[in-house]
C-alpha cells in the first residue's frame, strides 16, 4: 500500500486518538504503536523497503525538509500537526532499508512544582553564570525553568534544541526558539548569534561534544546567564559529564572553568522528582 503524506496523518491522528506514544515503522512489519509501554500491531499493510521510503519521504515533508535520499542516515526532526500535536521522527537505516521511529510530544508545559521545585529554582535563572540540568526528565524540567521565567520575567530567552521538543508563546518574556540542524548549522553558532543580539536567558538544550562545550564555557565567561542540559544520571556526575568532552590539558582547563561559572546544578531522577545542589560546593568536593 502507498504511505503518502495524507495517509501517514491519519495514521498519526489515529495513534494519539489511541493514546500511543511512538509509531514505529520498519521493514518487513507493520506499522507498530507503543501503547502502555508494548509495541501494538496496527491493521496496516506491512512495510516494504518502497513503502519505508514513502513513509520517510511523507515525514520529512511533514517538517517542511528536503533530504536527498543518499543523504538519509540518522536524522532526528520535529513536527506540529494541526489539531492532533507536534511529534519528533528518528529516521535511520537498518539491513538497506529506511525505518523510522515517530515519538509525541507533550504539548501542555509541564510547572516546576511537578518537579517539588519552588523559588530556589527561579532564583538562579537570569543571572551570570552556569547552570546545568541533568537527570531523566532533563528535557522536561528545562521546559519548566522557561516556562517559569516567561510568566514573570520580561527578558529575551534564546532556546537551541536538536529537534524542538516543547514550544513556548510569548507571555511576559520574549522567547526565540531555534532547531539546530534547521534554523541555525550548529550550537556553537547558535551561541554566539545570541550574545551578539543580546540574550537574558540562554539555554542549550544538549551539551554534547567538546565545541558545544567550549562555546557554553566561553559564554558565560562573557558574563551571560546559561542554562545547559547534560547527559549525567546524576547530579554529582553533572561537572564531570561536561568535563569530560574536553582531552588532555584542556581537560583541566575545563574543570578550573567550571569550577568559577557554575552556580547551580538540578537533577530529575527516575522518579520524577528533582533536587538542587550549589554547584560550586559539590564541584569542589568532587575534585
Amino acid at each position: 500500500m502507498q504511505m503518502n503524506r495524507e495517509r501517514l496523518v491519519k495514521l498519526l491522528q489515529d495513534a494519539a486518538t489511541a493514546g500511543a506514544t511512538e509509531v514505529h515503522f520498519k521493514v518487513p512489519s507493520c506499522p507498530l504503536l507503543r501503547i502502555d509501554g508494548k509495541l501494538v500491531p496496527t491493521s496496516r499493510d506491512a512495510l516494504t523497503p518502497r513503502s519505508a521510503q514513502e513513509v520517510v519521504f511523507a515525514l520529512c515533508a511533514l517538517a517542511q525538509l528536503e533530504i536527498p535520499l543518499g543523504a538519509i542516515k540518522d536524522s532526528e526532526f520535529s513536527f506540529g500537526l494541526q489539531s492532533i500535536g507536534r511529534f519528533r521522527a528518528y529516521i535511520y537505516r537498518q539491513r538497506g532499508s529506511l525505518s523510522a521511529v515517530v515519538q509525541r510530544v507533550a504539548t501542555e508545559l509541564p510547572a516546576l512544582a511537578d518537579f517539588g521545585l519552588g523559588r530556589d529554582a527561579d532564583d538562579v535563572v537570569g543571572d551570570p553564570g552556569l547552570v546545568l540540568l541533568c537527570g531523566h526528565r532533563r528535557k522536561d524540567l528545562l521546559a519548566a525553568i522557561v516556562s517559569s521565567y516567561n510568566q514573570r520575567s520580561r527578558g529575551h530567552v534564546v532556546v537551541l534544541e536538536s529537534p524542538l521538543s516543547y514550544l513556548y508563546r510569548d507571555a511576559v518574556a520574549t522567547i526565540a526558539h531555534r532547531e539546530v540542524g534547521f534554523d541555525v548549522p550548529s550550537f556553537r553558532q547558535g551561541i554566539r548569534q545570541a550574545i551578539r543580539v543580546g540574550v537574558d536567558v540562554l539555554i542549550v538544550g544538549d551539551v554534547a561534544d567538546e565545541e558545544t562545550a567550549e562555546s557554553v564555557l566561553v559564554a558565560a565567561e562573557a558574563g551571560t546567564p546559561i542554562i545547559a542540559s547534560v547527559g549525567a544520571p546524576v547530579a554529582s556526575d553533572a561537572a564531570w559529564w561536561m568535563s569530560r568532552l574536553f582531552v588532555g590539558e584542556r581537560r583541566q582547563d575545563a574543570e578550573r572553568r567550571l569550577n568559577t561559572l557554575m552556580r547551580s546544578i538540578i537533577c530529575v531522577g527516575a522518579d520524577g522528582k528533582a533536587e538542587q545542589l550549589d554547584a560550586t560546593r559539590q564541584w569542589r568536593a568532587a575534585v
